[in-house]
């Protein structure tokens, strides 16, 4: 209705008022029917349209003037924070009518502001009840990549009614605005139980979460259900109430094929699991030789499970990559605390049965790490914390058009997996072995170990490398596009550089200690490695130093680019839109591929009656029922609920110039069987 009547009063943007279309009291009529806010909106829309623009200079000349400043709820070391370059606008609130825009004006760098404004805009006879409305920038692209600004209002401060001064001072304003949690050591978006996030989900992505779920979420309702009247479904009858998974269907035509050594290799290459590969440390010189090594031993474990400390040997043969030996540090059942005494078991291809065993455990565990590796870490919290820094300090720099089409929902998803997913009562923590200190320290240490600085995509080992063909190709057109974006806005990038010295500030101060292992400190540092894979590492020997650096490294000390400092920019930029889009859709699109078969891969193996390393068809070793019917779950849902497309651009919010970029190259991503238009623009799952 709110647009029927602006358009209507030919004053929608682009309509010229050459006469009025409604009369004055038709006109009233519609304007009464509308809610309260949408006639706030009114009011807002038709401001700057029933009154000429003042000439420069003139409003100087006003003879009113609210003052302030706007800081962060919370303080930092020394003191408040400003909340620099909000837009603040003063109305006057009037009941049952508009209210009446008085002026706007926009905080500085130390979150002061000063709204010149004439009291007799509040009408006739009416002294101003004056109200202050804090804004927040927003926007879309046009087609022809030219930025549409917005505005969404983020706060409110009434001030007195009925004012007859010519000076108000609504003194410093506390603005709850993306504080940082204090309880956690990481870079953590706060979130009161009372309260809500400073952003929301796009509209779609709900619809989208619902026709994902609901064909599974009865399936679950029922093996739930089913378990609590104390006839629990078999395992094979849980994972035939599901859709096939890609294993499932794999061995029904094939039976046996996916436990095969060149599946479990391939997997490793392309699979969700795809994880950098180092070289073998035993044959530093051969360059077909690789290892990935799980230092589980180091967490505290429930006792339950059995999380062994995995050491994994594989050869590039023939252009497959075959795992040639699996040492496994195993505890003794029951036992919790870090590093306790463990054997160590090796298994080789010849051992049959017991190697088949150990590939499952290698498997599960390879599992666990993607979840809390690859996947939660470094893509969800990860971005995280670039997307909090952003959204404190980014409004003026064009940065902000750069980067926010990437962060914008990744802080609401990570909220929900702080009980969805780790916690007490996380289905990590039950799922697995590690309890929910041992998952947070974990975390702790991943996230000490990501930095912007350095990264690049890992090399591939061989032309079936698919997953690095394609992350080298997409590495390649975010450079291409940011370097773009740079040519164009590079001016005001620079004129703007305060933000960015302010969103490196808060990168660094709040980012994870840098975190070494005891072994890469005592190898690596100062000496020569050859084995050791450096591309997607941070700096070791920058980090190395006592007490630890964070992990995350500053793009700038100062309120002007220095030399250099665009270029790290530019890094920084390329490093959070691959993780917050092709990152994250490799690791997440695959949930289902692999993670869709409990017997094939789960979070967590147990303690059988035969010990864990038992064949499959030993079920004492396997998920109990209702930790099965969740793994699919969970896996299903996380493949399947897609919305915020980088191709399809819903919101309008990412540069066309990368969506045709990418577009373009569909046909090279589709050659290593990735569909680019699967590619999320942002995590929101």
């Amino acid at each position: 209705m709110l647009r029927r009547v602006l358009n209507w009063m030919g004053l929608k943007k682009g309509h010229a008022a050459e006469e009025p279309l409604l009369e004055a009291d038709e006109l009233a009529r519609w304007y009464a029917r509308l809610p309260l806010e949408q006639r706030r909106e009114l009011s807002r829309e038709l401001a700057n349209r029933v009154r000429p623009e003042p000439p420069p200079g003139s409003l100087d000349a006003l003879p009113a003037v609210a003052t302030g400043r706007v800081v962060f709820e919370h303080d930092g070391p020394t003191g408040p924070i400003p909340l620099h370059h909000l837009k603040v606008e003063l109305w006057d609130r009037d009941f049952g009518t508009p209210d009446d825009f008085l002026g706007e004006g926009f905080t500085d760098a130390e979150g002061r502001f000063a709204v010149r404004y004439d009291p007799a805009s509040a009408g006739v006879g009416d002294l101003p009840d004056l109200e202050l409305r804090l804004f927040e920038p927003q926007h879309t692209f046009a087609k022809n990549g030219r930025v549409v600004e917005h505005w969404r209002r983020i706060g409110t401060e009434r001030g007195p009614d009925d004012f007859a001064g010519l000076e108000y001072d609504f003194g410093t304003l506390r603005l709850p605005y993306w504080e940082y949690d204090p309880t956690t050591p990481l870079a953590r978006l706060l979130v009161t139980e009372e309260g809500t996030p400073p952003t929301a989900y796009a509209p779609g992505r709900a619809l989208a979460m619902v026709k994902a779920v609901a064909p599974i979420e009865l399936v679950k309702r029922q093996h739930l259900l089913q378990s609590r009247l104390g006839k629990s479904p078999s395992l094979e009858a849980i994972q035939g109430d599901y859709p096939e998974s890609m294993t499932r269907r794999l061995e029904r035509e094939s039976p046996g094929s996916t436990r095969t050594d060149a599946f479990f290799g391939e997997r490793l290459l392309n699979g969700m699991f795809s994880t950098l590969l180092d070289g073998d440390p035993e044959l530093p010189g051969d360059a077909s030789a690789f290892r990935l090594y799980f230092p589980w031993n180091a967490y505290e474990q429930d006792g339950s499970h059995c999380l062994p400390d995995v050491d994994i040997r594989l050869r590039l043969e023939d252009g497959r990559l075959l795992p040639t030996r699996i040492i496994l540090g195993m505890r003794e059942p029951g036992a919790t605390a870090p590093g306790s005494p463990v054997t160590r078991r090796t298994f080789t291809p010849q051992d049959g049965a017991g190697w088949e065993a150990a590939k499952r455990m290698a498997r599960v565990s390879a599992t666990l790490d993607t979840e809390l590796g690859n996947h939660l870490g470094q893509c969800h919290f990860n971005v995280e914390q670039y997307a909090i820094a952003a959204h404190r300090n980014l409004r003026l720099n064009p940065l902000r058009w750069l980067l926010l089409p990437h962060l914008r929902e990744v802080v609401l998803i990570n909220h929900s997996a702080n009980g969805f997913l780790i916690g007490p009562t996380g289905y990590i923590t039950r799922a697995s072995a590690l309890t929910p200190r041992a998952v947070e320290t974990r975390l702790v240490h991943l996230l000490g170990s990501y930095d912007w600085k350095g990264f690049t995509p890992k090399t591939p080992v061989c032309e079936g490398h698919h997953y690095a063909h394609c992350a080298h190709l997409f590495w390649r057109l975010i450079g291409e596009h940011v370097d773009a974006f740079f040519a164009e806005h590079g001016a005001q990038l620079e004129a703007q550089w305060r933000e960015v010295r302010r969103f490196s500030d808060d990168l660094v101060a709040h980012s994870a200690p840098a975190f070494i292992c005891r072994y890469l400190r005592a190898t690596v540092p100062g000496k020569p490695a050859p084995w050791f894979a450096r591309s997607e590492r941070m700096d070791l020997d920058a980090k190395a130093a006592e007490p630890p650096p964070r992990a995350v490294s500053p793009v700038t000390h100062t309120d002007t680019p220095q030399p250099g400092e665009m270029d790290a920019l530019r890094q920084l930029c390329c490093y959070v839109i691959f993780f917050a889009t092709f990152r994250h859709a490799w690791a997440n699109n695959l949930q289902w591929e692999d993670a869709g078969e409990v017997l094939y891969s789960c979070l967590g193996l147990r303690w059988g009656k035969a010990g864990a390393l038992s064949s499959e068809a030993d079920l004492d070793v396997a998920p109990p029922p209702d930790d099965a019917t969740e793994m699919l779950w969970i896996s299903w849902m996380l493949s399947k609920t897609r919305y915020g497309f980088l191709l399809a651009n819903e919101e309008e919010d990412v540069h066309p110039r990368f969506v045709e970029l990418l577009r373009a190259h569909a046909s090279d991503f589709a050659a290593h069987g990735l569909d680019i238009r699967t590619v999320s623009s942002r995590i929101n799952i």
